[in-house]
């Protein structure tokens, strides 16, 4: 019994991952990937400014950009909701695979697909962001200090997949679910960080940002902020329980 349920999950998990990945869909979001990183540089104006910085604040300000993956991954965990909310086939899995072995399935493939979708960008964004700077950047960049902020972003990134989860389920609709993991982080969330952080470490967002420890003044650091974006998530996840059990497939 135990080893036909293994591949009933296995199954699952392969069949998002598969959907996920088909279509050209995907090359958007490795795109979006490096686009917005670049997006929030020019909002802080680098690498215009590298110069006037020092090699380890250049290094800094790279892996703070590489954080807003996270906002990405955040999307690509929605996406796997969404995209079948948007071709009408949600129903259809759910009659096949039965509501909580899918959701239990989607919540695994966001977690995975919010990692590649970390991976693919740092090679996409830090190969465009390599052009910018100079050798001496880029020599400290691949050194071994310079990835120990790896950790905190990879967390980031997965907090921020089932998040993005979380707000699929609970809004069920493509547009308005985009505009809540992406442009809301953003056009919104961003500017406050960015403005008033003793309230932009609270959001969603600002919590991601302190987990990856970002070199901004005001954030919490990375145990609190995990712990404020673990609140976020329960708080989401029980919205799509509630949104889940009212809902008629």
């Amino acid at each position: 019994m135990m080893g036909h349920s293994n591949t009933d999950w296995a199954g699952g998990l392969r069949a998002e991952l598969l959907r996920y990945f088909s279509g050209y869909s995907i090359l958007g979001i490795v795109a979006f990937s490096a686009l917005v990183p670049w997006f929030v540089a020019n909002f802080l104006a680098w690498p215009d400014n590298a110069d006037q910085l020092s090699a380890t604040e250049n290094v800094e300000a790279f892996w703070a950009l590489t954080a807003t993956i996270a906002i990405v991954a955040t999307f690509a965990g929605s996406y796997l909701v969404t995209r079948e909310s948007y071709y009408g086939t949600l129903r259809r899995s759910v009659v096949m695979s039965g509501l909580i072995h899918l959701v239990a399935a989607k919540y695994v493939a966001a977690l995975v697909v919010g990692l590649i979708t970390l991976a693919t960008g740092i090679v996409a964004w830090g190969a465009s962001a390599a052009f910018s700077l100079t050798p001496e950047v880029r020599g400290e960049l691949l050194s071994p200090e310079s990835w120990r902020a790896l950790p905190g972003v990879v967390v980031a990134s997965a907090v921020g997949s089932l998040w993005g989860c979380s707000l699929g389920w609970i809004i069920q609709h493509y547009y308005a679910t985009t505009i809540a993991t992406m442009l809301i982080p953003l056009a919104v969330e961003l500017p406050i960080l960015a403005n008033d952080p003793d309230i932009g470490r609270w959001l969603p967002s600002g919590a991601l940002a302190g987990i990856a420890s970002l070199p901004f003044e005001g954030l919490l650091p990375p145990g609190p902020a995990l712990l404020v974006s673990l609140a976020w998530l329960l708080a989401a996840s029980a919205g799509a329980v509630a949104v889940l059990k009212r809902k008629e497939f």
